[in-house]
């Protein structure tokens, strides 16, 4: 199968997409956006129960400011790409949610303040860079492929949520056999470490492959 999709010119996804260097590298940019999100997301409603003792109330809203400012950047996001291009709201976004990470190793373990400004933080980063990694790829592939180019952003979006969810469990469950009372906080901080390591290879990526000039 892979061969008679790799030289068929109608099939549903063809691998000679990934021959594309630019929309490789961004495409796995923005898989390691979306493994950091949702890690982020499985991790601190546990975290605000399990280490702040918070309330299940608490813990289910305490990244709610985080969602409002996502929505917020990616509005923002969209009208940079028209007037200047993606490669500013990418490398704003990357930089906005490397410095989220940074702090988060930093100051582990993070209090429900913390937790709530560095997501915010974090959140508004990734509304800036994710979608416009996704429009930036597909430019690159021409229009002609953007049907493609679109089903595999959004095939290895949700795989790549489905993995960091399952990295943060993980490392959480480790740490917690290993370490009686503070397993939580400890697999969190290396999820962090892990996460911290995923976004600097996308700030790289983006400044490395992301067009500098805005495609007409």
């Amino acid at each position: 199968m892979a061969k008679i999709s790799w030289s068929d010119k109608e099939a549903l996804i063809s691998p000679q997409l990934f021959k594309n260097l630019r929309f490789s590298m961004q495409l796995i940019a923005y898989c390691f956006a979306e493994i950091a999100t949702l890690a982020l997301g499985f991790i601190f409603p546990i975290y605000v129960q399990a280490v702040n003792h918070g309330s299940v109330s608490l813990a289910g809203w305490i990244t709610f400011p985080g969602a409002v400012i996502n929505a917020l950047m990616a509005a923002l996001a969209g009208k940079l790409l028209d007037k200047k291009g993606a490669r500013l709201p990418i490398i704003i976004g990357a930089i906005a949610s490397l410095t989220s990470l940074i702090l988060m190793n930093i100051l582990a373990p993070l209090s429900k303040v913390a937790i709530i400004l560095l997501y915010v933080l974090y959140y508004g980063g990734y509304g800036m860079c994710f979608g416009s990694l996704m429009t930036s790829g597909l430019i690159t592939l021409g229009k002609a492929n953007h049907a493609q180019g679109n089903a595999i952003f959004n095939t290895l979006q949700q795989f790549s949520g489905a993995l960091g969810t399952a990295l943060s469990g993980t490392l959480i469950a480790i740490a917690q056999n290993n370490h009686v009372g503070n397993g939580t906080a400890i697999g969190s901080k290396w999820t962090f470490m892990v996460l911290l390591v995923l976004i600097i290879v996308n700030l790289v990526l983006a400044l490395v492959f992301v067009p500098k000039k805005k495609s007409k």
